[in-house]
């Protein structure tokens, strides 16, 4: 079955609704339901992916590739199965502030787990997946930068380089990103050398802590008619600017694989709430591996 990795790269943060409140937070965004972790569900995916694409979408009916609108789209016929399949992004690397080059990227044997996992079954060849499990109070590093004593968000843990980090970490930087030979690639040259340089390995309790911690929380009104505050404040929970995450896509026709890719690859995609106010905005790049 025809299958592709996508990732997504935050260029502005992003918030993907939850259906409740929790705490102080009126509008928290998705969440991983036994990890904590940061998610963009599959539902939420596939609508944006349908509303950037149908437009122009030139394999025939992009009904057929994404199914029938939703009830009250008017379709009159009962509804349809697409042929893509569309699953959850799930977190790979969440940006943090440090005390050395401004900020790195978090993540965990979990979220590399996961990855692995994503890329074997479409495929992609990936590092390879070496047994890294830091303590509570250690990162391993992809750089000597952070050896040491050092500030990951709210936290003091001890920097340790392993050659396992700085694989994943060029791996991300050279898979991840949109390709260098791509309209918007050389923008990109900065941040490829920054995430290999400055990635770290957390334990997984500690990534799901800097997820809380370090997620942007804006407070937010709503003005009437005389530009008079009418409701509020109430808080909004965003995914920060330069989060990673990763989805897989799969489904029985690859014509439709490929023209999601054409349309896509390398381009903005709008994902989330608060699109009028610039949020949402996430990079595309798609990765196909041998069983494509």
């Amino acid at each position: 079955m025809p299958t592709t990795l996508l990732f997504l790269y935050a260029e502005s943060p992003v918030h993907a609704g939850a259906d409740s409140g929790v705490g102080a937070l009126d509008l928290p965004i998705q969440r991983d339901g036994h990890t904590g972790l940061p998610v963009i569900w599959g539902q939420s995916l596939k609508g944006a992916l349908r509303e950037a694409c149908s437009p122009r979408w030139s394999v025939g009916d992009p009904n057929e590739a994404f199914g029938s609108p939703p009830p009250g789209g008017g379709t009159g016929d009962g509804l349809k199965p697409g042929s893509l399949s569309i699953g959850d992004a799930e977190l790979v690397a969440f940006p943090v502030p440090t005390l050395v080059n401004t900020f790195a990227w978090a993540t965990s044997p979990l979220a590399l787990g996961r990855l692995a996992r994503k890329a074997s079954w479409s495929g992609v060849p990936v590092v390879a997946a070496d047994p890294v499990e830091p303590d509570p109070k250690t990162a391993l590093t992809a750089d000597n930068t952070f050896a040491g004593e050092q500030a990951v968000g709210p936290y003091v843990v001890k920097g340790r380089f392993t050659k396992a980090a700085a694989r994943w970490a060029t791996w991300l930087a050279e898979t991840a990103l949109p390709a260098p030979d791509g309209p918007h690639g050389p923008a990109f040259a900065f941040f490829r050398r920054k995430l290999a340089r400055d990635l770290v390995i957390v334990a997984d309790d500690l990534l799901t802590q800097l997820s809380v911690e370090c997620a942007d929380v804006a407070p937010r009104v709503r003005l009437g008619p005389t530009k008079t505050v009418k409701d509020g404040p109430f808080y909004a929970e965003y995914l920060p600017t330069e989060s990673l995450l990763c989805a897989v896509i799969h489904g029985d026709n690859a014509e439709h694989l490929a023209e999601l890719a054409r349309l896509l690859d390398g381009q903005i995609l709008r994902l989330g709430g608060d699109e009028t106010i610039g949020k949402g905005l996430t990079w595309c790049r798609f990765v196909t591996g041998s069983t494509s």
